[in-house]
């Protein structure tokens, strides 16, 4: 799919709302699968499981509810899982910082292999986070504190790899999320730095935005990243309890804060809880739609945005609303800049 020439921004208003405590707890990542089903990783203490969730999300829990995967260090389990993506194929990979490895199941769940070794060689992890795949198919994976990137076959066989410790442009420190755009580039949440960069394929650096604050465009500890097939840029800003918007050239668009309404197995569970009820009517309401802590982000074929709200124990969508411009319809750059007098 060719990005436009140009975007009329409609807006970007929220969807709806998917989970609820007790079955979606401490969401991490979010990947989709091909039946209109989304695959939830969830992540704490002594838990580690992905949750298959309609998209439209369920009526009611279920003492059935489909997962994959477990706490544990054996095959086809997980420590601290970070990230989950899926192939054209539907198979399911999951990256671990804790066994430093990468475990793979295919469409059906079922555990088919693992690689990876504990180490600083070329090869090796020492806490995999972001994973990714490339236009050529391949795997490419943060090696998070050993500060690098690295590519790799779907059957974990090293290809090479790139990045430095430090705090210097093309440099990184701690990088968490990853994402790899139809064009081959590689976006890097700079977890150390606050920012967020830039690199082509072979680990030339093209672009970095980002510094440690507040304000719009400033990061404190971005961890997930997401790039739509229009080239804009979305980045979990974990610290600020937010997702910052970018267009492809790194300039700030917007930020989502959340605004959360309850989802649906959520109303029917507090339809049958009148404890719940009641605490919800003497309750902050406002305070329930923000986002708190969010680990990664996600957009799909169908421009949804899901933020996997961490610490609420749900994932919130919006709808991207725009119009592609040809360049019949988009300005060009002005040429001269317009100068005040005063």
């Amino acid at each position: 799919m060719a990005r436009p020439h140009g975007l009329l921004r409609a807006g970007y208003p929220y969807l709806k709302t998917l989970g609820m405590r007790r079955i979606t707890n401490f969401p991490a990542d979010i990947a989709f699968a091909k039946d209109d089903t989304a695959l939830i990783l969830c992540r704490s203490e002594g838990v580690a499981i992905i949750r298959i969730w309609p998209l439209e999300d369920m009526e009611q829990q279920t003492d059935d509810l489909k997962s994959i995967g477990s706490y544990g260090t054996d095959d086809g389990q997980f420590q601290w899982p970070v990230q989950i993506i899926t192939n054209d194929a539907g198979d399911i990979f999951v990256s671990d910082e804790a066994t430093n490895r990468i475990t793979k199941f295919n469409e059906a769940g079922e555990f088919v292999s693992k690689w990876g070794t504990t180490g600083d060689a070329e090869g090796q992890f020492n806490g995999p986070t972001g994973i990714a795949f490339n236009p050529d198919g391949n795997m490419v994976v943060v090696d998070s504190k050993n500060h690098r990137i690295q590519e790799y076959t779907v059957d974990g066989e090293y290809i090479g790899g790139f990045g430095s410790h430090g705090s210097e442009p093309g440099q990184i420190d701690l990088p968490w999320g990853l994402h790899v755009d139809e064009l081959g580039d590689i976006y890097v949440a700079d977890w150390g730095n606050h920012r967020f960069q830039v690199f082509s394929s072979n680990g030339e650096l093209k672009n970095v935005v980002g510094a440690f604050g507040t304000g719009e465009g400033q990061f404190n500890r971005p961890t997930g990243i997401a790039v739509d097939n229009h080239g804009d840029i979305y980045v979990a800003d974990w610290g600020n309890d937010r997702v910052q918007m970018y267009n492809s050239e790194g300039h700030y668009i917007q930020s989502f804060r959340g605004d959360a309404s309850l989802s649906r197995v959520a109303r029917s569970y507090m339809l049958t809880n009148a404890v719940s009820n009641r605490l919800r009517e003497t309750g902050r309401i406002e305070q329930e739609k923000y986002l708190r802590r969010p680990r990664s982000v996600r957009i799909d074929d169908e421009f949804r945005l899901f933020i996997p709200d961490y610490e609420t124990y749900r994932v919130q969508i919006y709808q991207k609303d725009f119009i592609p411009l040809d360049k019949s319809q988009f300005a060009e750059p002005l040429r001269n800049p317009t100068l005040e007098v005063t």
